[in-house]
């Protein structure tokens, strides 16, 4: 008898509850659907940290063989210098590009660097590292 009861109750009280979260979960899949980008990346998400390292880690990642077989250059050197490039290329189309948006690119760069180089660790190297 007990366990008809606690069948009854949950029963009772699980499948309304289930029933809304399938509501939900198709009423998110739908907003999720409507928000999503047209273009894969813009100007201004490239002139975000996030944006600006995501680009870095994937443009080293494709040159740095290719530059190793030519010349050694240090990767640190080689990803600073592309995370500038990202930034000031993103800075001059989105916001416009002056003598302090430009020094205030080198600092931005060498965040964006620090977390590229972060960010490969995470996830490159230990790949590598198999």
């Amino acid at each position: 008898m007990k366990h008809l009861v606690r069948i009854l109750l949950v029963i009772l009280f699980l499948v309304p509850g289930l029933a809304m979260a399938e509501e939900l979960a198709e009423v998110a899949v739908e907003v999720v659907a409507s928000e999503l980008p047209t273009q894969p990346v813009t100007w201004a998400q490239l002139a975000t940290i996030g944006g600006a390292s995501m680009a870095t880690m994937l443009i080293v990642q494709i040159l740095k063989l290719p530059l190793d077989k030519v010349w050694k250059i240090p990767t640190r050197i080689i990803v600073f210098v592309i995370a500038f490039i990202v930034l000031i290329l993103a800075t001059y189309f989105t916001t416009g590009l002056d003598a302090s948006t430009a020094l205030l690119t080198v600092i931005n760069a060498v965040i964006v660097a620090l977390t590229a180089m972060g960010g490969y660790e995470l996830t490159f190297a230990k790949l590598e590292k198999k």
